[in-house]
């Protein structure tokens, strides 16, 4: 077991990393009332664990198809069921599951009541090394992704690597994207790393794995420690996103995986990095050569130029320009505001010709 700890404005975030889900149990006050917000299918998958939990006298809300289910309706469920069951300030909430349900989870925490301490069990890689990392909670509003939300810390997060057992292979890249994304923004030498491992890690070797997660979250967690607010540096953690959102809205009727959208975001931010001359043709080559290195399946991913630049002309993070997350180099982020609309578009037109699934 190891722990990290990371202080954000007055608050200090725990993070202990584990090889077995029991050993939470133990580790989780037990002098309240708790509610746990549950991924439907994690509680099938680990039936033992979620056993333990309903041992322990803890209240369950079970949500299906937690993505599409992350709204305001299934926000005040949550709500009414919390108030149903008399829970009071002093109790606590606890999510279980991907990114989706830990985003639900927090929000939920931080306004019942004003405020309740909460604790964070990330089941899928994605949740682990982004989601449940950094203090951001949100719940979906019409097409827009985490368009209501806040800013709300859990008390401390549970990683562990026994959770990851139970994702097939598109389901554990689905989070490696932001492992990759991590070691992009940070440095060449973090990249080159993750290069020489790719095959290790693409057969979940234990080790290699737990070592690239406790890496990647402690990249997140200093970049969010000196930035919380996301006024900064913080905004280069979205580097691919601005694309990726684009690429999810338009596959809104076909959900796919976040990373998914956010490896191809990536590889279309290298690109508009080299097209504009920022970024040198030896830096692009072994960032789009080791993004390659994985068995990404894109295969089922709808791409259309013009959906995809209106769509991103909507993300919550433009005002009257588009804000994009460039790379000067592997490991030096900045953020370059694009006043024309066309140059744009036809690179992304451009990409999308040229991109092999």
């Amino acid at each position: 077991m190891k722990d990290l700890i990371f202080k954000v404005e007055n608050s200090s975030v725990k993070l202990t990393c584990l090889k077995e889900a029991a050993q939470i149990i133990d580790l989780l006050p037990d002098n309240s009332k708790y509610c746990v917000v549950a991924d439907a299918d994690v509680i099938k998958l680990h039936k033992n664990f979620t056993d333990l939990l309903v041992e322990r006298g803890y209240l369950i809300f079970e949500v299906s198809a937690a993505e599409k289910n992350k709204n305001i309706e299934t926000y005040t469920q949550i709500i009414d069921f919390m108030q149903k069951n008399e829970m009071k300030r002093s109790d606590r909430l606890l999510g279980l599951g991907g990114g989706a349900i830990t985003d639900l989870a927090g929000f939920v925490a931080s306004t019942y009541m004003r405020g309740i301490q909460y604790f964070q069990i990330p089941t899928s890689l994605l949740a682990q090394v982004d989601a449940s990392i950094g203090g951001k909670t949100g719940i979906n509003h019409g097409h827009i992704k985490n368009f209501i939300g806040s800013f709300y810390n859990p008390a401390e997060v549970f990683i562990c690597s026994e959770f990851l057992k139970t994702l097939n292979e598109q389901e554990f890249l689905n989070g490696f994207s932001e492992v990759l994304k991590h070691s992009l923004i940070t440095s060449q030498q973090s990249l080159e790393k993750l290069k020489e491992r790719a095959e290790k890690i693409l057969s979940q070797d234990t080790e290699v794995l737990l070592e690239c997660i406790e890496e990647s979250i402690e990249i997140k967690a200093q970049v969010v420690a000196s930035d919380f607010k996301e006024s900064g540096v913080r905004k280069y953690l979205n580097f691919g996103h601005t694309f990726a959102h684009g690429i999810e809205s338009i596959n809104d009727s076909k959900p796919i995986f976040h990373g998914h959208a956010v490896t191809i975001g990536m590889q279309m931010a290298l690109g508009y990095s080299h097209q504009l001359g920022f970024l040198k043709s030896d830096s692009y080559k072994l960032a789009i050569n080791t993004i390659c290195e994985f068995n990404y399946d894109f295969s089922d991913i709808a791409l259309d130029a013009n959906r995809i630049f209106e769509a991103m002309k909507s993300d919550k993070k433009n005002t009257k320009t588009m804000n994009l997350v460039l790379l000067k180099d592997i490991g030096h982020p900045f953020i370059y505001e694009e006043h024309s609309n066309e140059i744009l578009k036809d690179y992304i037109n451009k990409f999308i010709h040229e991109f092999k699934k």
